[in-house]
C-alpha cells in the first residue's frame, strides 16, 4: 500500500482587492484517525470595485494529521536450542 503524502494547507491572505477577516476557528482532535480537524469561519470582503464592495461569509474545513513518532525496533537474538527427539525419531535413527 502506498503511503499517503500530506500536503500542507495554505490559507488565503488579504490582498489589495480581497480582505479576509477571521470570525471563528475550531480545532477538533480525532484520536481514532490521528488528526486534527480545523474549521474556520471567514468574512471575505471584495474590494475590486470600490463602488460595489460586497461581503461573503465562508467556511473552510481541513485536516492536519498528527506527527508519527518513529519507534526504535530492537533486534532480539535468541540462541538456537537443540531440538529434542521424540521416541519415534530415536527409534528410526
Amino acid at each position: 500500500m502506498a503511503k499517503k503524502e500530506y500536503v500542507p494547507v495554505v490559507e488565503p491572505k488579504t490582498t489589495s482587492y480581497v480582505e479576509y477577516t477571521e470570525l471563528g476557528r475550531t480545532v477538533t482532535p480525532d484520536p481514532v484517525f490521528k488528526k486534527d480537524t480545523i474549521r474556520v469561519r471567514v468574512l471575505q470582503r471584495c474590494l475590486g470595485n470600490p463602488e460595489e464592495t460586497f461581503d461573503t461569509e465562508k467556511h473552510w474545513e481541513y485536516d492536519i494529521p498528527w506527527t508519527v513518532d518513529k519507534v526504535a525496533v530492537k533486534e532480539v537474538v535468541t540462541k538456537k536450542q537443540p531440538v529434542k527427539k521424540n521416541l519415534l525419531q530415536k527409534l528410526t535413527s
